[in-house]
């Protein structure tokens, strides 16, 4: 319990990222218009994946350069990255439609 359980992180990032990834390849191929602006689910997925891409490369970075690197840049990333993952989680509340159309 006292160290950085980094791995199980790692995974589930990367899987939320490939997800992420088929959604918005599945809405380019799709032969229906949609709207990025009314749909509430691509405004979840560019908050999430803003912020995981950007959170990955530091977690990995953290188990090695613990001790080498001040803690101070990881947090300020790490309030950054959340900061822009809810700020795209709540242009996607107030632009959404209340009834989504597939």
């Amino acid at each position: 319990m006292i160290e950085f359980q980094s791995l199980p992180y790692i995974a589930a990032a990367t899987f939320i990222v490939i997800s992420i990834s088929i959604y918005f390849v599945e809405i380019l191929n799709t032969e229906k218009v949609l709207y990025v602006k009314k749909n509430l689910l691509f405004w979840i997925s560019v908050g999430l994946l803003l912020y995981y891409i950007g959170n990955i490369p530091f977690r990995i970075l953290r188990n090695y350069y613990e001790y080498l690197t001040d803690a101070t840049i990881l947090v300020l990333l790490n309030i950054i990255l959340a900061v822009i993952m809810n700020i795209c989680f709540i242009i996607g509340f107030i632009w959404s439609d209340r009834k989504q159309l597939y």
